[in-house]
């Protein structure tokens, strides 16, 4: 891993972000498509430079903090 934590957001990113939000809409209800939404909001928000629950360390088992915030 690189020595900078710092995600440089292109435009091909940003393109992709869309593309994930038009893809997760096309799902049916259900956790499948919850846990796909909370991972995109993850990314939408990390992309805005906001900080990560804690600091991006990995989550316990069977815990979501990529849930919606």
């Amino acid at each position: 891993m690189a020595k900078s934590k710092t995600i440089r957001v292109t435009p091909n990113l940003m393109k992709c972000l869309e593309e994930l939000r038009a893809a997760i809409k096309a799902l049916p209800q259900g956790e499948k498509k919850r846990r796909a939404a909370g991972a995109l909001d993850y990314l939408a928000r990390t992309f805005k430079g906001k900080k990560q629950p804690l600091r991006g360390a990995s989550c316990p088992l069977n815990t979501l903090i990529i849930g919606h915030g």
